[in-house]
């Protein structure tokens, strides 16, 4: 056997395999479309990620259920309006409801028949902390803050000017500033209740406000009887303590009073808490210990609480994400055993018996030229495309492109040519459908396969298991992808036309 016809063999397989990809793709996309296979894996994944391993109380399942049931995750559900789209849905939940009845499966997206393929990190950070009620408690606690400091300075005021009032036998001394000074610190609690200032800018401007106030009354003292030289001495050291920050609490001290019940909570939050503690009383362990876990991470990075806050989002979609990256690798491991299966199942449907397939191409000229023809011509047609601007097999992004001699091309990145490699494999399917009418392939259950499949006169104990390898080999072909069968079909392509001789030229 020489190398021309193994490569016109090759070719001959290639072309074939990359024929049933193409049509066990299709019928595993449609599969996976009627059965929502993807949803369906992204929710049991983000089961595990907020449940953990393991059977869980069904009312800890809820709190998924009503985590996707959040504005920001519905939204991304969207379903197409009008009849036919209605039609075709219809008959996707029906499909899925058809096998859950069958297998026994319960419901899968809590109440709802479908749910998103895909979330991004932000949207599922956002609607946990929505579900968590951190946004509102750590507004509540940065104002409750606020109170604290104008609380606690007020009534440090109160008794230094009540010295004051007594020396000087005046209850009125001082009284217009003062209360000045209080209408004002009422008016910075408003502006960032409001949301119209940060916490920080709030603190800044009710210690400026309170520091003012101190500098009047000791402006006051020094042009005044020498009796108030013992509250003047005071004064530094009531000023220190005065215009001390206070600080406010970390998001993993807010974190553990929402999600742990035998923290203290002080009374002015002490009904929202509440309100959050039974509302989030089914709250999964799995998820307490991981987002307390990621609030100390966020702690660390933050410098008040509203920074917490966007910081513990931050770690929410880095912990999401990489929790994704792991679901993405079991669903594609999935899908591959599937596609083995399917790829046998279609080898067997279609006859495509790998070793008859060979002996065929081997034996049969006219089979063979046929369909190194058209793969010469498949080839060369996505050449000319404008959107393949690669050279014959330089689709994989590992391979690089721009060979000696050809110095115009260069590598394009993997997405770059997995959009490409996508775009040529639709026309593809095109083109298949335009010739593989015209190819006699040695497929199918027709009578002269089975007779060179099975002769008469062979052993039946050696025949049926070569037949059912020869299944198996090109189903494990099949699951492999029609991406690297056409990618493999150029680069061959590529090899033989490599040693094709040129036409002389008129010249020569």
């Amino acid at each position: 056997m020489n190398l021309p016809l193994v490569f016109d063999i090759a070719l001959g397989l290639i072309f074939i395999f990359l024929t049933l990809s193409l049509l066990a793709s299709e019928v595993q996309e449609l599969i996976a479309t009627l059965l929502q296979w993807r949803a369906e894996h992204l929710k049991r994944s983000i089961e595990n990620l907020i449940l953990g391993q393991g059977e869980q109380d069904p009312a800890y399942q809820e709190f998924v259920n009503e985590l996707y049931r959040s504005p920001l995750i519905r939204a991304l559900n969207q379903e197409a309006k009008g009849i036919l789209p209605r039609f075709f849905r219809d008959v996707v939940h029906g499909s899925g409801s058809v096998v859950r009845s069958v297998t026994g499966r319960q419901e899968t997206f809590g109440g709802n028949r479908t749910g998103p393929s895909y979330i991004p990190a932000p949207s599922f950070a956002e609607a946990l902390l929505q579900k968590l009620g951190i946004d509102g408690l750590a507004q509540q606690a940065s104002e409750l803050t606020l109170r604290q400091l104008c609380r606690e300075r007020i009534t440090m005021l109160e008794r230094l000017l009540q010295s004051l009032r007594n020396s000087a036998g005046d209850d009125s001394l001082l009284a217009i500033e003062f209360e000045s000074l209080k209408r004002q610190l009422i008016e910075i609690t408003r502006d960032f209740k409001g949301n119209r200032i940060p916490l920080s800018l709030a603190l800044e401007q009710a210690i400026a406000q309170i520091s003012q106030f101190l500098d009047n009354t000791e402006r006051f003292l020094d042009h005044n009887d020498q009796n108030y030289a013992i509250i003047r001495t005071r004064l530094p050291f009531l000023r220190q303590s005065i215009l001390q920050k206070k600080l406010e609490p970390t998001i993993y001290e807010l974190l553990e009073v929402v999600v742990r019940n035998d923290v203290e909570v002080p009374a002015e939050l002490a009904e929202t808490v509440q309100e959050l503690r039974q509302r989030l009383r089914f709250i999964p362990p799995e998820l307490r210990s991981n987002i307390l876990s990621l609030a100390q991470q966020a702690q660390l990075k933050a410098s008040n609480l509203r920074d917490g806050v966007r910081q513990l989002q931050a770690e929410i979609e880095t912990w999401f994400d990489r929790s994704m990256d792991r679901a993405s690798g079991v669903y594609r491991r999935n899908a591959k055993g599937f596609a083995i299966i399917l790829g046998i199942l279609t080898a067997m449907a279609t006859n495509a018996d790998a070793f008859l397939m060979v002996e065929r191409l081997s034996q049969d000229t006219a089979i063979r030229t046929a369909l190194t023809q058209t793969t010469d011509q498949l080839i060369s047609q996505q050449f000319q495309r404008d959107n393949f601007p690669d050279a014959v097999g330089g689709t994989t992004p590992d391979i690089p492109t721009n060979e000696p001699g050809n110095p115009t091309e260069v590598p394009t990145t993997g997405e770059a040519d997995a959009r490409a490699l996508e775009q040529n494999l639709s026309s593809v399917k095109d083109a298949l459908g335009d010739v593989l009418g015209d190819i006699p392939l040695p497929l199918g259950w027709n009578s002269d396969n089975l007779r060179r499949q099975f002769p008469a006169e062979s052993n039946r104990f050696l025949t049926i298991p070569k037949s059912l390898l020869g299944w198996l080999v090109t189903g494990i072909a099949i699951s492999m992808g029609s991406s690297f069968w056409f990618d493999l079909l150029g680069k061959i392509v590529r090899v033989r036309n490599t040693g094709t001789p040129t036409k002389p030229s008129s010249s020569d």
